[in-house]
């Protein structure tokens, strides 16, 4: 018997690895059997034949975990490739591993398969299968209903049921509670009682939203259940409870669970700033607050009159936010004075409004409600300037961005760089390392003038000048021990548009290069897991590379072992080495994108250039600069003029015309010259002006090359540079010679 087994393994896994073959030169299963079928001279029963010779999943799942088992990796993979190109659902292939006795086994030979690289990809596809099975087998309400009725039989039946219940967490919740509230029977309800401490924080979300709902009787019961969990959590519902309810047995048992969880009972404890702080804790996105890790949804928990406890799924990538608004919202109900409850809100709304997926429609923040910029607006500067102090904090770009825009919108004169008194939000800002929240802040500062100096005031001009200058460009750095990779990972960065520092084994050895560039947008690193860890570490201890988005490539054992860590970090991506150029680009596109949005282009970079040459000639222009001295953009500005044309150009000419300085006018007079037609005049003409501010500055070379101009030029230029003559207040003896032919 062994040998016939033997023989008709191998039968079936030759199957399986021709099927496997077909595959991986470029042909699905069904383009697989349609080349067996021509081969066969496209014989009806000869394909009918072939498909019948198919082994089931069940055989091909036994003898991947046999080949697994026996280091045949080739057999292995083919049998693996076979059984995913059935299309089993998640349900369906858990049910065939564990109907068939085969899951320690499978499991086994599965966590095997996973350190071998060859093997990795396709172990993993089936272990998220086999995972995801279990949870929808577990979450199904009809299953849940029917481990809810296995809790009073058999033993077995208990521990199984128990086992599934625990498994399906939050999703069993609402059917538990029914069992509390309606049922008579005292054995069922004392194992659903056991079940929902077993659960631990997984059932605190949902009964904490059910607490002020339900009846006294109930609430005893639910208090009591929380109270054992000991999860604080639970401790700004209990509160409430205890202080709102009428029911002295109820009071009487808040009190206990508050006890058990907290050590002790406070009178004076707030329940708005226990609401607040735990929005807090949803807001910095603790991984602890997160029921279902890896997974796209997550539960809101709400009661609905005649339906009772109800779920909402969300986005995971809105969750966290969507609870910390709805925790600063009761804590406004109690507190409406609450400022640090409001800047919570906002910051949160900012945040849904960064995080949420294109085209999702978030089923608590739908398309009716308003703009979160309406909301920060309204608010007025201190709660933006809160919001903006924590941005920069938690090194949130896209959120600072987002504040700066709502206090350019809604605040003005001192209280912007005044701030919150101990702190200064915006001025702040001028040194983040983002250039664009640098950009944006100097604008707004900019906008606003100031009659006396504060700390800081002097980047603000500077700043504004580094914007005219190409603010499109991108630098990145990489970093990896092998030299071919460095080149191959340059090279990808580079075809981005990105402008790559030499590469180098260590982010230490970068300093010096780092030092000399405006800040550095991209990091792409190809090292170790601990290596890669300890070069994130030292990036985010450093003022220049704090906010860097950063791009590791790993195995991808090490992205499991790490991917917990760094999960909820927005500039972080974990990616799996083998990726092609091209999908290595796209996931460059994508982390820069959600670290800091989408790349400036061309026309938005002519914007801040122009947004920057308006802010620095009307301080110009109106004297409101006061300790704003546009002198301070003379350098930044007057190599700009030799680089630009056209109406920035002239938008960078009229700046320069109001700087005190010899070398302002000298490079306005050499652009004037180097330029042609009616840019040539516009320029001749704001020489002019200069002159009649500060007098003739020119340089000998430049008045005889003018003098020239007066004298042979066609009319319009001609007469544009008799004006500047005119205004430079020349010596007679230099026109004479124009005049006397």
């Amino acid at each position: 018997m062994p040998k016939i087994e033997s023989v008709n393994r191998l039968h079936q896994s030759v199957w399986a690895l021709a099927i496997a073959c077909a595959w991986w030169c470029g042909a699905g299963d069904a383009r697989a059997q349609d080349a067996a079928a021509d081969g066969m001279g496209a014989d009806p029963e000869a394909v009918e034949e072939a498909a019948a010779s198919r082994p089931s999943p069940a055989v091909l799942l036994e003898d991947y975990t046999h080949y697994v088992k026996v280091a045949n990796v080739e057999m292995a993979a083919a049998n693996a490739r076979a059984l995913l190109d059935y299309g089993l659902s998640a349900t369906e292939f858990v049910g065939l591993v564990e109907d068939g006795a085969i899951a320690a086994r499978f499991d086994e030979a599965n966590r095997r398969a996973m350190r071998i690289a060859e093997l990795e990809e396709l172990a993993a596809e089936l272990a998220n299968l086999y995972e995801g099975g279990k949870k929808e087998r577990a979450r199904d309400p009809d299953e849940i209903d029917r481990n809810i009725g296995l809790l009073t039989g058999t033993q077995r039946g208990k521990i199984l049921a128990r086992e599934r219940l625990l498994e399906a967490g939050e999703y069993a919740v609402p059917q538990l509670l029914s069992v509390l509230e309606a049922s008579d029977d005292l054995v069922l309800r004392a194992e659903v009682q056991r079940i929902l401490i077993g659960l631990g924080r997984d059932a605190v979300g949902p009964l904490s939203a059910a607490l002020p709902h339900v009846e006294p009787a109930t609430q005893e019961l639910l208090v009591n259940v929380l109270g054992s969990i000991d999860y604080g959590t639970s401790l700004p519902y209990l509160y409430e409870l205890q202080a709102t309810t009428t029911s002295e047995p109820v009071k009487s048992a808040a009190r206990k669970a508050i006890e058990r969880v907290q050590g002790s009972f406070d009178e004076s404890t707030s329940v708005g700033e226990l609401f607040r702080n735990l929005g807090e804790e949803y807001y910095s996105e603790s991984r602890s607050l997160t029921s279902f890790p890896g997974e796209s949804h997550q539960l809101l928990w709400s009661w609905v009159t005649g339906v009772g406890l109800n779920p909402t799924a969300i986005r995971t990538e809105v969750y966290h936010e969507a609870r910390a608004m709805e925790l600063a919202e009761r804590t406004l109900k109690i507190d409406p004075q609450n400022e640090l409850a409001l800047s919570l809100w906002l910051a949160a709304n900012f945040r849904r409004e960064i995080e949420q997926p294109a085209d999702y429609e978030n089923p608590v923040y739908g398309p009716d409600r308003r703009d979160p910029t309406y909301y920060a607006v309204a608010a007025g500067s201190t709660p933006v300037q809160r919001v903006l102090r924590r941005a920069l904090d938690d090194r949130d770009t896209a959120l600072a961005l987002k504040a700066i825009s709502a206090l350019g919108s809604s605040a003005g004169g001192a209280a912007l760089w005044v701030g919150l008194g101990d702190s200064r939000p915006l001025v702040d800002a001028l040194s983040y390392p983002d250039r664009r929240v640098q950009y944006e802040a100097a604008l707004v500062l900019g906008r606003a003038g100031a009659a006396e100096a504060y700390e800081g005031s002097e980047r603000v001009v500077p700043i504004l000048a580094s914007a005219v200058r190409d603010p499109a460009s991108r630098y990145a750095l990489v970093i990896s021990h092998e030299v071919e990779r460095q080149q191959s990972l340059r090279s990808m960065l580079e075809g981005l548009g990105y402008t790559v520092l030499p590469p180098s084994t260590s982010l230490s050895a970068t300093a010096e290069e780092v030092s000399r560039v405006p800040g550095i947008d991209m990091i792409v690193a190809l090292l170790s897991g601990s290596a890669t860890v300890a070069m994130i570490e030292e990036a985010r201890l450093s003022a220049r590379l704090s906010t860097t988005p950063i791009l590791a490539l790993l195995p991808y054992n090490e992205i499991l072992a790490l991917g917990d860590r760094f999960e909820s970090d927005q500039v972080v991506r974990l990616v799996r080495m083998g990726l092609n150029d091209e999908q290595l680009a796209e996931n460059v596109r994508q982390l820069a994108e959600r670290a800091t949005g989408a790349p400036l282009n061309d026309e938005e970079a002519a914007e801040y250039a122009i947004r920057a040459l308006s802010v620095l000639r009307e301080l110009a222009v109106s004297g409101r600069g006061g300790v704003l001295d546009i002198s301070d953009a003379a350098t930044p500005l007057i190599d700009a003029i030799a680089e630009t044309q056209g109406s920035v150009q002239l938008r960078i000419a009229q700046v320069l015309s109001y700087i005190p300085q010899q070398r302002a006018q000298v490079a306005l007079m050499d652009a004037a010259m180097d330029a042609q037609g009616e840019d040539r005049v516009a320029l001749l003409g704001i020489v002019a002006d200069s002159a009649k501010r500060f007098g003739n500055l020119l340089e000998e070379r430049q008045i005889q090359r003018l003098v020239q101009l007066v004298e042979d030029g066609e009319d319009e230029e001609a007469t544009a540079a008799a004006a500047l003559t005119g205004a430079l207040n020349l010596p007679n003896s230099r026109l004479v010679p124009v005049i006397v032919e």
